[in-house]
């Protein structure tokens, strides 16, 4: 369960917040279990922030600093986290539907089993060694308008497509 004063000192805004961080580096925010949805969190400092289970539907999360961040079960559906810094996070088994990813940095992060579908926006989203295993409705178009590299676990059923696309281009 959330932390009350953290709860608090979230609804007091981002300068608020962004201080209270910066003050308070050793401190892991407990965000867990907490019903944010539809809050503004734009350019909110949530570095290694336990948001597990917390209810982030239609939140904005645009620029927010996320890396190192436990989502693990949240909902994210209709999340704007366009620009978002989500390096190393964990969002296992995460509802994303719909969800805006544009430019985000998901680079290392565990995406397995979250449930996406093609509605979820990617364009220059950074999937570089992002761990997709297991992972429900992610397209081979979404994957083409992202960045992957080699380190990047693609879902089974998508390593297929890309193969024949491969091959047809031949």
């Amino acid at each position: 369960m959330a932390n009350e004063k953290h709860l608090d000192r979230i609804r007091q805004g981002a300068a608020t917040w962004n201080q209270w961080r910066t003050e308070n580096p050793e401190e892991i925010p407990d965000l867990s279990q907490a019903d944010l949805r539809g809050s503004s969190l734009q350019k909110f400092n949530l570095k290694k922030a336990d948001l597990r289970g917390t209810k982030l539907q239609s939140a904005t999360l645009a620029g927010t600093d996320l890396e190192q961040a436990n989502l693990s079960k949240a909902r994210l559906q209709e999340a704007n986290l366009q620009s978002a810094r989500l390096v190393g996070a964990n969002l296992r088994e995460t509802n994303l539907f719909e969800a805006n990813l544009q430019y985000a940095n998901l680079s290392n992060a565990d995406l397995s089993f979250a449930q996406l579908n093609e509605e979820v926006l990617f364009n220059q989203t950074d999937l570089r060694g992002a761990n997709l295993e297991g992972v429900t409705g992610l397209s081979g178009e979404q994957i083409r308008a992202s960045r992957t590299d080699s380190k990047t676990h693609l879902p089974d059923y998508l390593d297929d497509e890309l193969d024949d696309e491969f091959l047809l281009r031949m």
